[in-house]
């Protein structure tokens, strides 16, 4: 597994590049090394404060307040939705050049049976969620057959946004094994894991871009597609 590194230095805050299969931070007591760890071994004694988060199977960009008082300030600017980010995602089929998906987002088990936990689902009357997207190419690839490389700017921060809101087009994210699949699915990932890690390729989804105002100006992080994900596309023919 690749390592993180450092997109972006400030006095205030890092961006860093977080590759897929990386916790972000601990969620069970079993000693996994997670990213936090690894950026308090590059900044020891510094607090440090993840400002957003990424699903393990997510990979790219982070960003993370240095010190109390900049974890205060940043984490407002997120509260008010003044850090922009952007993913690019490749999905099954050909979307709308663009759109709106503007379709709230609940635990699906609170509403209807569901075996997976975490499994989010449009649920009307529940939390507001709102994702602009961009569809910039469809290609045929032969596992995966029609695919499309898209462009997606969550404006809410629901839990698995992106992958539900597509999921819910008709549209999943190539190699999701929770949206677009039975439950089945990702139960049975799940068991196999353990034993063996890459049973399944990644979800393709990708934070490629970060940008945010600040006193001193504009921070503007972008960083291109990942090799496994770049991989795919490459292998995919034009249609």
């Amino acid at each position: 597994m690749n390592s993180p590194s450092i997109v972006l230095t400030d006095a205030r805050f890092l961006i860093v590049d977080k590759p897929a299969g990386w916790l972000v931070h601990p969620t069970r007591p079993d000693g996994t090394f997670t990213l936090i760890d690894w950026l308090r071994e590059q900044y020891p004694g510094e607090f440090l404060s993840l400002v957003s988060r990424l699903d393990r199977e997510t990979s790219g960009l982070l960003l993370v307040a240095r010190g109390k008082e900049q974890a205060s300030v940043l984490g407002k600017m997120q509260q008010r939705r003044e850090i922009h980010k952007t993913y690019l995602a490749l999905v099954h089929g050909r979307p709308p050049p663009s759109g709106i998906i503007d379709q709230p987002l609940d635990r699906l088990g609170k509403h209807q049976p569901s075996r997976i936990y975490i499994r989010q689902a449009v649920v009307p009357g529940t939390y507001p969620a709102l994702t602009e997207f961009k569809t910039l190419a469809t290609r045929t690839h032969p596992q995966h057959g029609e695919i499309s490389l898209v462009e997606a700017s969550p404006k809410t921060g629901r839990l698995h946004q992106i992958r539900a809101h597509f999921d819910y087009l008709g549209h999943p994210v190539v190699n999701d094994k929770i949206y677009g699949k039975e439950d089945e699915v990702f139960i049975n990932y799940i068991d196999k894991a353990f034993k063996k890690p890459d049973i399944i390729g990644r979800h393709c989804l990708h934070s490629s871009k970060l940008q945010f105002k600040i006193e001193s100006g504009s921070v503007d992080a972008e960083i291109d597609l990942p090799s496994d994900m770049a991989e795919i596309w490459n292998a995919s023919r034009e249609t």
